[in-house]
């Protein structure tokens, strides 16, 4: 144990280390204290910083809230379904019942078009009668007439105007509109425009579309909002349309079924074959070579179906014999030639 400090220096001495250990506290103390001070201060800064985020925040949700209620708003005091037809393409042809009653047909045509169509749209919508509809036909007027008059459905291209006509007039919001002759302004090409002008507008509730797949790739219906989106089926769909997440309907109410496609024309001979025989000569003994057309089993009963003779040239045959003597026998006749 050490000694206590017996004079007054050595005990000074004490009191001196005392005090100097006392100043090392203090001035450890301060430098903490300044150190707390320091973050508190950065801490109230960073409370700040946040406090006014989120207020800024606050003010953009509230602002976003405002514009996506008038958007909706605004959405809702006028949406439309759009219906886009390719009238030239194959299988959307309109019904002979109305294309061959002039101004009358278009008439009937358009009321079909607008009840079909509304029934539909139930089957998608709630609120579907009261949707404003939008039909666009294109379709090359002077080519589908001339089309019409080989297929003796109409007379001349002035009846197919008339139908157009009444259409268009039947209805504010059905326009029919003529593309003219060639590739640039072709119907195929005016859908395509039509497309990437409406699937942009925040007024449009679902679009309902009757074009050929030929005019229709796949990799521009993948860049269309498809949950919108109806295709009209003529014919089957290719694989790379069928595939997509998009709806299909028909109306064979409206449109008259596509041609079947054609068969391939089979190759080779299909004319009559020739039958070669050799036949005894009751009168002689001798052979002879007879030649004569092959018939069908097919064509021959069709000939008794019929109850009429054969023809001369069914039933011609040739024979010729040992000495080259050639007999033609037709049936009713017969020749020798030596």
């Amino acid at each position: 144990m050490a000694e206590a400090p017996t004079t007054y220096r050595e005990r000074l001495a004490q009191f001196r280390i005392l005090e100097e250990k006392r100043f090392e506290l203090i001035e450890e103390l301060l430098d903490k204290l300044e150190k707390a001070e320091a973050k508190l201060a950065q801490t109230e800064l960073d409370l700040h910083s946040e406090q006014n985020v989120r207020r800024r925040l606050q003010a953009e949700v509230v602002e976003a809230k405002e514009r996506e209620s008038a958007l909706a708003e605004k959405q809702a005091r006028r949406p439309f379904v759009l219906v886009l037809i390719d009238a030239d393409a194959d299988g959307f042809l309109f019904q002979d019942k109305y294309i061959t009653r002039r101004v009358q047909g278009g008439e009937s045509l358009a009321d079909e078009v607008l009840i079909r169509i509304r029934e539909y749209l139930r089957t998608l919508s709630e609120d579907a009668d009261t949707l404003d509809i939008i039909v666009r036909v294109y379709a090359n007027l002077e080519g589908m007439a001339n089309f019409l008059v080989r297929q003796d459905k109409v007379r001349n291209l002035g009846q197919l105007r008339a139908f157009s006509t009444g259409f268009c007039g039947r209805i504010s919001s059905f326009d029919w509109v003529d593309v003219g002759i060639g590739k640039e302004g072709s119907a195929g090409r005016k859908v395509r425009e039509n497309l990437s002008f409406y699937t942009s507008n925040t007024h449009l509730r679902h679009l309902i579309l009757a074009c050929s797949p030929a005019d229709l790739p796949a990799s521009l219906v993948s860049t269309l909002p498809l949950d919108k989106m109806t295709l009209v089926e003529s014919g089957p769909l290719p694989s790379s349309l069928t595939s997509l997440p998009v709806k299909t309907t028909k109306f064979p109410t409206l449109f008259i079924a596509p041609p079947p496609p054609k068969s391939p024309k089979p190759r080779g001979r299909t004319g009559p074959q020739l039958q070669l025989t050799q036949q005894e000569n009751p009168d002689g003994g001798s052979t002879w070579l007879v030649i004569r057309p092959e018939r069908s089993k097919s064509q021959g009963a069709a000939l008794r179906r019929r109850g009429g003779p054969e023809d001369e040239n069914s039933s011609l045959s040739i024979s010729i014999g040992p000495d080259n003597t050639v007999s033609v026998d037709s049936g009713r006749r017969r020749r020798i030639m030596g």
